[in-house]
């Protein structure tokens, strides 16, 4: 035991790392399918798909006829012929396309003929049987499927919940939309004004949603990606796009299939993708880097820094990721070499926060010249003491209104914009309990303070 004033966030990074793949393309990708060791394709833009059928030795660069303009941002392969492309965008920009040639030839088999429609992600539970799902219309998301593998019609018993105003899904990696291999249960993740998990065991007829801890509440925050390890354990990853490196509320995880979800261990900021390597194994990227956990998230570690928009894997041999300007990365066996411990978890005293100091307890335009406690900058400080052990850790904010920035014991907390009122701040130390989650534990603290016009 000892009493830490800043928290340690194992923020080292593992050699090894990602392997730059040479192709020969400056394509934005996001759209990513591994099928095996040998057979990898990935999607993006300018109508790009590319193709390895060696594990990377030679790449095929292939550009869509007839979709030189559009960005897929979701495929989904079987084999080294046969693959579905999503391409997003707003009315006939959203589009399907198959391949049975291995990319030689492609058919289009939809386009959206509604204006108001933006298809962000497909999936498919075999080569006949896929489903594709667009950002809400008049209030609900829109679904099409294929039972034949070559027409598309629209879900029309679809019962999933109406969408609240601003809630959407992020086309950043394609795994919004996301098929769990295990039993086939089907996920949606949402994010904007609310950060919700939708979840079908018909193939899309009927669904029931959960509540999350993710961030939430402006266009570029929500859930992002979500993957399942089995029937019952699953993650999800999200954050701030336009904030890479805020760290809260980015992770959470469920140990019943979906119908709750719990904050975990955080990833190093925004991320836009995760996978399972295994059922214990974990990798997330983003656009500030990457981070692996051994633990099923209840440890995370630096990978790298690269900028990545998504992940897939096939096992140990074969993790791969793509990004920006052609990116395109391969896992380094070396990499997962060497697991981090989640610690002991063994304490001889209860573990908590101490302390919640703010800098100031009132903000007003008009503070008096002698009140020291007032403030006419809306970003107050708030520093953290705590006691804890030197296991992993994390400090979690829960701000009644307004945001936190930054990380750690010593944070602000920016309360610009927000209506004169009362507020309260609490800050909880959450630490590895149990199995594979952090729920939270030890003491919290709350502090106040006041908005005055």
């Amino acid at each position: 035991m000892k009493l830490l004033l800043v928290v340690g966030l194992l923020s080292t990074t593992i050699a090894g790392q990602w392997v730059k793949q040479t192709v020969n393309t400056t394509a934005s990708f996001r759209g990513l399918s591994v099928v095996s060791e040998k057979v990898v394709w990935a999607s993006g833009t300018g109508g790009t798909v590319i193709r390895t059928v060696d594990g990377g030795k030679a790449w095929d660069v292939i550009t869509v006829p007839g979709a030189e303009k559009l960005d897929f941002r979701d495929i989904e392969a079987f084999d080294a012929s046969i693959a579905y492309i999503l391409s997003i965008g707003n009315g006939a920009d959203s589009r399907i396309y198959k391949t049975i040639d291995g990319g030689k030839t492609w058919k289009e088999q939809f386009r959206n003929a509604n204006e108001k429609a933006f298809f962000d992600a497909v999936a498919c539970w075999d080569k006949k049987n896929c489903i594709a799902m667009s950002d809400p219309v008049d209030g609900h998301y829109v679904l099409i499927n294929t039972t034949d593998g070559e027409t598309w019609k629209p879900i029309v018993s679809n019962q999933l919940p109406a969408a609240k105003d601003g809630e959407a899904a992020f086309a950043a990696s394609g795994t919004c939309l996301y098929i769990n291999p295990a039993n086939g249960d089907l996920f949606l993740v949402s994010g904007g004004n609310d950060a919700r998990v939708f979840k079908s065991t018909d193939r899309g007829k009927s669904w029931t949603f959960a509540t999350t801890p993710i961030v939430k509440g402006t266009a570029g925050s929500g859930i992002f990606s979500i993957a399942m390890a089995d029937k019952k354990n699953g993650v999800i990853v999200g954050g701030n796009y336009e904030k890479p490196d805020e760290r809260n509320n980015t992770f959470a995880f469920t140990e019943d299939g979906g119908k709750s979800w719990l904050p975990g261990s955080r990833p190093s900021g925004y991320r836009s993708g995760t996978a399972y390597i295994d059922r214990q194994v974990l990798i997330a990227v983003g656009s500030n880097g990457s981070d692996i956990s051994f633990s099923r998230g209840t440890v995370w570690r630096k990978l790298s820094d690269d900028n990545l928009n998504a992940v897939a894997a096939k096992a140990a041999g074969s993790i791969w990721g793509v990004g920006p300007k052609g990116s395109v990365v391969r896992l380094d066996p070396k990499a997962i070499g060497t697991p981090v411990s989640a610690g002991s978890g063994n304490l001889p005293h209860v573990p908590g926060v101490t302390a919640l100091e703010l800098s100031h307890s009132l903000v007003s335009p008009k503070c008096a010249a002698d009140d020291r406690k007032c403030s006419e900058n809306y970003v107050v400080l708030a520093k953290v003491t705590y006691i804890s052990w030197d296991g992993p850790h994390e400090l979690v904010y829960h701000p009644s209104g307004g945001t936190i920035v930054g990380d750690g014991a010593d944070v602000k907390w920016d309360l610009t914009g927000v209506n004169p009122g009362t507020y309260t701040l609490t800050v909880e130390l959450i630490f590895p309990a149990g199995r594979s989650g952090w729920p939270g534990g030890g003491i919290t603290q709350t502090n106040i303070v006041t908005i005055r016009e």
